[in-house]
């Protein structure tokens, strides 16, 4: 019974996957609300399923017959975010390889040069850059701190004593999660491409089909920005109870008892993560495109 619920979440997830991004098209010249309809019916299909995927896999994973004991089961669950964004990544880009094209003896676009910097939300992108680099930091700093084995923090302060704490986000699971997160990226660059280099959609505005990669590029951040803060917080509420439980001196470096104070900040810190990116997640990926104006008529008379 254990494997048939996986199962039919897998088959249901296909089957929505299928019809979500089944080839929409446009007959022929159309009038820019009706193209543009067609686009952006499109794209809420495909952020939709991107979602379900995303938040499917951690389940998936976690209840599947595939999931290991022991520490090897912390390796995987400290991967599952970024392996959950990669996933909503590829929904994402399959999206824009399907991407609505005018069929039709008359087809009609704008042509105009574009860059992804065009396309991009400044202030989603500095967030998600900044999630990506204090949880590349952390990582380093865990890995140079952590023992031997990779996955615990350990400190003596008197001779014959030795404080040992563990989990604790070292080499041992510092390394996956660096992989996945760099996988994480270079997908996230490439899905952004992709929106930027997408065809136009037909007989509408440059603005109004500018205004549909900006909604695109908002959308894909939403979801990498969320995986990104999902694993930098469990790094961090991980890492500050090591310190809060073997209280290394380096730690101490403000004042004997201070390493005590900051791993609690930390961990508060740890938990509003979380919070902030998903809702952050939520307003960029309900983010509407506005709907372009039709284009005005011109009365001739004789």
């Amino acid at each position: 019974m254990s494997a048939v619920i996986p199962s039919l979440l897998v088959l249901l997830v296909g089957l929505g996957v299928g019809w979500a991004l089944r080839p929409v098209r446009t007959d022929g010249p159309q009038s820019p609300s009706a193209a543009w309809l067609a686009a952006e019916q499109h794209a809420r299909r495909v952020v939709a399923v991107a979602w379900v995927v995303l938040l499917l896999v951690p389940v998936l994973v976690a209840i599947g017959p595939l999931m290991p004991g022991g520490v090897q089961r912390g390796a995987v669950l400290g991967i599952l975010p970024c392996v959950a964004g990669i996933a909503f990544l590829l929904v994402s880009g399959l999206g824009e390889l399907t991407w609505p094209r005018p069929v039709g003896s008359l087809r009609r676009a704008p042509l105009a040069p574009r860059r992804v910097r065009d396309v991009l939300p400044r202030a989603l992108s500095v967030l998600t850059v900044i999630w990506v680099g204090l949880l590349t930091l952390l990582l380093l700093v865990c890995g140079a701190a952590a023992g031997r084995d990779g996955r615990s923090l350990s400190y003596s302060r008197a001779v014959g004593t030795l404080n040992t704490s563990t989990p604790f986000p070292g080499g041992y699971y510092g390394r996956p999660i660096g992989i996945t997160l760099l996988v994480l990226v270079l997908l996230t660059a490439l899905v952004l491409v992709l929106v930027t280099r997408r065809p136009a959609v037909s007989d509408t505005s440059p603005e109004a089909d500018l205004t549909l990669r900006r909604t695109s590029s908002r959308r894909v951040l939403a979801g990498v920005q969320l995986v990104v803060a999902w694993t930098l917080a469990g790094c961090l509420y991980i890492a500050a109870n090591a310190v809060r439980s073997v209280a290394p001196r380096w730690a101490d470096a403000f004042g004997p008892g201070t390493s005590t104070s900051v791993a609690g900040i930390c961990a508060l810190i740890a938990v509003a993560i979380p919070i902030a990116a998903a809702v952050v997640a939520v307003r960029g990926s309900l983010t509407k495109a506005s709907k372009p104006a039709a284009p005005a008529r011109t009365r001739v008379t004789a």
